[in-house]
């Protein structure tokens, strides 16, 4: 199907999506960083207005598949979800109003990476200003397949990552304060966060992001 219109969303238990629909009917929910997607099913026959706000949309779809999404446990509190337009994509992965640089951006995924569950492979890599790299997190079970990936990320997507982090971040959540830090504009405060950022913290930030939660699956 051929999505006409779309929006994105830092969505809480859920993570960073883009919700696509049209007026004919068809909704679908992906998950940025894992391209995970949910759909309304056939046999729905929610109305579809030319005017739809994202937000019904995607409480339509949500119940559809039984407020289970991306095949987890029942989910709530979508009531603080930020929608934009796709501007919010390209602000997301700009470097404006942050100090962290591209090299920063890479100490922090390959910190988390040290904890075990994200997995990193740089591939690319020409100074501080330019790398990419093959990521993957591991599913809790062993035996089974990741999580996510192998996905190629870059600086851009990490901070993205940040970003949507900082925005489904409970009030007084765990790593709040690392977090803060490495959004700042303070160059000095980056690098001092930088340095003592456990990889633990590290994990716990980019889990929340890309699943919308602290744990992973």
């Amino acid at each position: 199907m051929e999505y006409r219109n779309v929006a994105f969303g830092y969505v809480p238990q859920a993570g960073y999506l883009r919700l696509q629909w049209n007026p004919e009917g068809g909704i679908r929910g992906t998950r940025i960083f894992t391209g995970q997607t949910i759909d309304l099913c056939a046999g729905c026959d929610f109305p579809i207005p030319h005017e739809a706000e994202p937000e019904d949309l995607f409480i339509a779809l949500a119940a559809c598949n039984e407020y289970r999404l991306f095949g987890e446990g029942r989910t709530e509190g979508w009531y603080e979800t930020l929608w934009g337009d796709d501007s919010m994509y390209r602000r997301a992965r700009d470097g404006h109003g942050l100090a962290i640089t591209s090299d920063g951006l890479l100490r922090v995924l390959t910190t988390a990476a040290k904890w075990g569950r994200i997995r990193v492979e740089v591939e690319r890599l020409r100074g501080p200003q330019f790398w990419q790299a093959r990521m993957w997190v591991l599913h809790p079970e062993e035996d089974q397949e990741p999580e996510l990936g192998p996905v190629i990320v870059d600086a851009g997507d990490v901070r993205t990552m940040l970003r949507a982090a900082r925005h489904l971040m409970p009030v007084g959540g765990q790593n709040a304060d690392q977090l803060d830090g490495l959004m700042s504009s303070d160059a000095g405060q980056v690098a001092r966060v930088l340095e003592d950022l456990y990889m633990s913290d590290a994990d716990t930030i980019l889990s929340l992001a890309i699943f919308g939660s602290y744990t992973v699956g």
